[in-house]
C-alpha cells in the first residue's frame, strides 16, 4: 500500500485539514530541509528511507526555496499499529524542526501531531 502525503507550512498553523490551507510559506532552502529530512529518515532524499520490512519513505522538494515536499510511503509486509505510531512520531518531529504540517493526498487530512 503507498500513501502519498504533502508537507507545508500553512500561514494558518492551525489547519487540521489541507483544504483549510488558504496560502503557504516557503519551508527553507534545499540543503537546509534536506538535512532535516535525512536526519530524520536517513537516505530518504536519495533513493529511499527503509524500515526492513515495515515501510519506505520517499521524499521530493519543490521549488527553491522549498515550498513543499512530496513524501510517497510504501508499507512493508510487517506494517503494523507500532510502525503507524513511530511514523507518526516521526513526521511529527520533522514538521515541528522544520515549522511545517504534514498532510494525506488521499482525504486531506492533517498526520502531524500537534505541537
Amino acid at each position: 500500500m503507498s500513501i502519498d502525503i504533502i508537507i507545508l507550512k500553512p500561514i494558518n498553523q492551525n489547519a487540521t485539514d489541507l483544504t483549510a490551507v488558504e496560502s503557504v510559506i516557503d519551508i527553507g532552502r534545499p540543503e537546509i530541509v534536506e538535512v532535516a529530512l535525512n536526519s530524520v529518515f536517513p537516505g530518504c532524499t536519495d533513493g529511499a528511507f527503509v524500515t526492513g520490512e515495515e515501510y519506505s519513505l520517499e521524499a521530493t522538494l519543490s521549488g527553491d526555496p522549498v515550498s513543499s515536499i512530496h513524501l510517497t510511503l510504501r508499507h512493508g509486509s510487517s506494517w503494523s499499529e507500532v510502525s503507524n505510531n513511530s511514523f507518526l512520531v516521526s513526521i511529527s518531529s520533522l514538521c515541528q524542526e522544520l515549522k511545517s504540517q504534514a498532510f494525506s493526498v488521499s482525504d486531506n487530512s492533517r498526520i502531524s501531531l500537534q505541537h
